[in-house]
């Protein structure tokens, strides 16, 4: 996101501070977006898209809407597309409102998640959800963080995931909350582990620098959680 606040911002010749002034925060927090360092809070993507004259989804995901051939549209509160883009209009018959979990899944060391909120959201095409086996009533949506999980998922990107598939399947990407690490993003494999010294499920990174990504055991006790099963980001898991 911040590459695109930065294109967009110098595209349109706007300074740090004339972005900062408009949301009452000093230019060092814009350069912060700037640099992924941070990200700027949800209630005020709609209005930063409109002053940078582009779409939130186009802040999100850096696609124009069109491109993703209808998949999702934006359905968060008081989001307001600029008129001159062309986004979808989502009508209750053929999206369904996939919830956001106020949580972003670390894709490296994790990050402490002591409750899940819902806030906003994204309209999938029912159709699409169907195609991807995810019951609606089971659809939520995160928003991933790091770099563990890459080039698979990115930093930033949307991660649909299916609440329903909670068993731990060879090669599938799960969303897992573990007691020491947080929420993360993990690909399970069943695999023999030294420390074990047998057969077990391990949280495996697709990046492939394992000294930066070591695989990790899945801790078998009570408190790890799946969440569910990502079934989607930029292409079908």
């Amino acid at each position: 996101m911040g590459s695109i606040i930065r294109e967009k911002r110098k595209a349109l010749g706007l300074t740090l501070q004339a972005v900062g002034d408009t949301f009452g925060i000093t230019r060092s927090a814009v350069a912060s977006w700037e640099r992924g360092d941070t990200r700027p809070d949800q209630d005020k993507l709609p209005a930063l898209a409109r002053l940078l004259k582009t779409s939130t989804a186009y802040l999100l995901t850096g696609e124009k809407q069109h491109d993703r051939a209808g998949l999702y549209v934006p359905f968060l509160a008081a989001m307001e597309a600029p008129e001159d883009v062309d986004l979808p209009n989502p009508t209750e018959d053929e999206f369904s409102m996939v919830p956001q979990l106020d949580i972003a899944a670390a894709c490296g060391d994790g990050k402490y998640v002591d409750h899940v909120v819902v806030k906003g959201g994204l309209a999938f095409k029912r159709s699409s959800l169907r195609d991807f086996g995810v019951p609606e009533h089971a659809a939520r949506i995160i928003y991933a963080s790091g770099g563990s999980m890459s080039p698979q998922i990115q930093d930033g990107c949307v991660v649909l995931l299916n609440t329903a598939d909670r068993t731990p399947k060879e090669g599938k990407i799960f969303a897992i909350c573990t007691p020491d690490g947080g929420l993360v993003l993990k690909r399970l494999i069943w695999d023999y582990h030294p420390t074990m010294g047998a057969q077990t499920w391990i949280m495996r990174s697709d990046n492939p620098d394992k000294s930066a990504h070591p695989d990790k055991i899945l801790p078998p006790d009570d408190r790890t959680m799946i969440v569910g099963r990502a079934v989607w980001n930029d292409n079908r898991l």
